[in-house]
């Protein structure tokens, strides 16, 4: 089996990179806090068009009721997506009309929005899958892991990017742990954007401490960490949708 050229990371201080929600010795963790409170434990992530706009976020959803348009007959209820995305984003993301069968759709997370109008949507996953119903209607059970990302609608795909109508969702493996100097082994699989289906994704660009490598044969890539620290790993090639993961580096 061919892996890509090795590459050591670690020519920067840890702290200067964008670190997902993981307790780090020595470092004080809102995460920390969220896990010690009862509830469901999942992660919330949103990739928008051209950026992450909320990193790999860990809550622990409980059981509320979510109004987002002041009315107290349209509520969403339960330990649901909808109170993942609420809790993760603090609030910051902009809901449509509420229905009875689908509940709030989501028009923009962050400030990156699409309303009916746009050639863009939300489109929600859970656990690697698209999700079968609305974020209301979404019940959540202990690691489920979110996914938001906008991608193209069928009746305007025509006015979309290339490539962007049914995206694919690159999927990022790699230990969450390694020692300095010892070298981990990096896969990257493509999620079909319908189905979910796993297929060995090559080219995929990896990034972490301001190094790249490109997956080879079968999505395999090796990392060397030279430094202890915290570091984030982005995958993203084009036409698909980024995923990143944290790999905490001992010495």
């Amino acid at each position: 089996m061919k892996h890509s050229r090795l590459i050591a990371v670690g020519a920067f201080a840890a702290a200067a990179l964008p670190v997902l929600a993981l307790p780090v010795a020595g470092q004080a963790s809102s995460d920390r806090a969220v896990q010690s409170s009862a509830g469901t434990h999942v992660s919330v992530r949103v990739e928008g068009i051209s950026s992450t706009l909320l990193s790999e976020t860990a809550v622990s959803a409980k059981a509320a009721s979510i109004d987002k348009d002041g009315k107290p007959t349209d509520t969403c209820e339960g330990d649901t997506a909808a109170v993942a995305l609420q809790d993760a984003t603090h609030g910051h993301w902009t809901a449509g009309t509420f229905s009875s069968g689908l509940g709030y759709p989501v028009i923009g997370v962050r400030g990156e929005e699409y309303p009916f109008t746009s050639s863009y949507y939300w489109s929600f996953w859970v656990d690697g899958r698209p999700a079968t119903t609305g974020i209301c209607g979404a019940t959540l059970k202990k690691g489920d892991r979110l996914l938001f990302f906008p991608q193209c609608s069928r009746e305007v795909a025509t006015s979309c990017p290339r490539g962007m109508f049914n995206p694919s969702v690159l999927a990022l493996s790699a230990p969450r742990s390694a020692r300095a100097g010892r070298t981990i082994a990096v896969s990257v699989s493509a999620l079909a954007n319908l189905t979910g289906k796993a297929s060995s994704a090559s080219g995929v660009k990896l990034s972490a401490a301001g190094h790249t490598v490109t997956t080879g044969a079968f999505g395999k890539a090796r990392l060397t960490f030279a430094k202890a620290g915290s570091y984030r790993i982005l995958a993203s090639a084009p036409n698909a949708i980024r995923d990143e993961l944290t790999v905490r580096v001992s010495r």
